[in-house]
């Protein structure tokens, strides 16, 4: 029978335990956020005229973000750039700046929106973002950002901009998402390609929305013109 010394335990014993921690870190889950992105380009075949004003009168800027179909729309705010603060209608607001003489007329919107995140991995949670709109003749463009977020919603960055070509609209969509997983080590790639489907999911989603809203108001006679 072989007898260890006293050394020889306790280097056998902390071989053990490193060992132990190496398998914990490579099997057991462990935080791990993963930060994706992706864009998405397409073209409608309506004139970009009429798509700003069925985006405006619909008052998409506030509904871009539902439309990826994973969160539901809560409050919008608008709290200053060219708007009064307290002022909601965002048709009157537009209608304000297009029936003005100048034909390089601008509208700039900054507030903040509050959606709930209904995904199963992410929860449900209340969660804050900034956005800018920006609308000009030839295009429009919202930009959003996390300020308030949770415990697994980590960030997001969406930009949404049509802009007027020849004919048709040209739409691009940017998304950017970090979220906390609890992956092992060896699932972090897993996690990277679950959580990059999901946003290129969200932008498909958003597509086939924005396309159902410009065919359901495409034939609708607005009040007033829109250059």
């Amino acid at each position: 029978m072989i007898k260890l010394s006293r050394k020889s335990i306790v280097g056998v014993g902390v071989a053990v335990l490193v060992l132990a921690l190496g398998v914990s870190v490579v099997v057991l889950p462990n935080e791990y956020p993963t930060r994706q992105s992706a864009t998405r380009t397409f073209v409608i075949e309506e004139d970009f005229t009429k798509v700003r004003k069925i985006m405006v009168r619909t008052n998409a800027a506030k509904e871009i973000i539902t439309m990826g179909g994973g969160s539901e729309f809560v409050e919008q705010r608008w709290t200053g750039g060219s708007v009064d603060p307290g002022e909601k209608d965002f048709g009157k607001l537009l209608m304000r700046n297009v029936l003005s003489s100048d034909p390089n007329w601008g509208l700039e919107l900054d507030g903040t929106l509050k959606v709930r995140t209904l995904d199963d991995y992410v929860g449900q949670n209340v969660v804050t973002l900034e956005q800018h709109v920006e609308i000009v003749p030839d295009h429009l463009q919202s930009d959003t950002d996390l300020i308030e977020g949770s415990e697994r919603l980590l960030d997001y960055e969406m930009t949404t901009r049509l802009e007027r070509e020849e004919g048709h609209t040209l739409v691009t969509l940017k998304l950017t998402q970090e979220i906390k997983t609890h992956a092992p080590w060896f699932a972090h790639g897993i996690a990277d390609r679950r959580v990059r489907a999901s946003v290129e999911q969200t932008l498909a989603n958003q597509e086939a929305a924005m396309r159902e809203l410009i065919e359901e108001n495409r034939d609708k006679n607005w009040l007033f013109p829109l250059r």
